[in-house]
């Protein structure tokens, strides 16, 4: 049986690489929301698109669409939630969804989008970028008026302006719905 005092420097080594891994997720564009209890009658989804998965849907997409392919081949990862709401889970759904804006808010990231309806829609969307200003990850949450909570996370080399053709490519309504477009440039 080993000592302590020898297993002590490979326990040091594991838990320098789990904290450093755990540093560079926090630090990137991925956003834990969590996970959800489905409601008994209410719509539910979830697409969870880790980079494994995602490589293979470019490769697929490949030769039908090159330019969706790419788009993909450099994203990390990709989470949708869609959570029915009714008299049972509104209030909850809806605290959770504003604590994580402010969570958000308060790490960093940039709200480029804020909509609110009265009784409509309630939508807010958020860029992590990275010193260089590239864009690490997108977050966009919705609180519908059709009833229905929306959370969706981008993470990898976003560019605002292709959003709207992934979310239709991979069947995402919320993105396709986004109209994201860089300001000019002023000279």
């Amino acid at each position: 049986m080993k000592s302590i005092p020898r297993l002590f420097p490979t326990g040091l080594v594991v838990a320098s690489v789990l904290t450093s891994s755990a540093l560079a997720a926090a630090s990137s564009g991925h956003v834990d929301f969590g996970s959800f209890e489905p409601p008994a009658d209410q719509q539910y989804v979830e697409v969870d698109l880790n980079k494994a998965r995602l490589k293979l849907a470019a490769t697929f997409t490949k030769h039908e669409d090159p330019e969706i392919a790419e788009i993909i081949s450099n994203l990390e990862h990709v989470r949708v939630n869609v959570i029915g709401m009714d008299d049972a889970n509104r209030a909850a759904a809806t605290n959770r969804i504003e604590a994580l804006r402010n969570q958000l808010d308060q790490q960093g990231w940039a709200r480029i989008v804020t909509v609110r309806e009265g009784a409509g829609a309630n939508v807010a969307v958020f860029i992590k970028q990275a010193d260089d200003e590239s864009i690490q990850g997108l977050v966009v949450t919705v609180i519908g008026a059709k009833g229905e909570a929306v959370l969706v996370n981008v993470v990898g080399d976003v560019h605002l302006e292709q959003i709207g053709r992934l979310g239709e490519r991979l069947n995402i309504d919320p993105l396709r719905e986004l109209n994201l477009k860089p300001a000019p440039v002023e000279s």
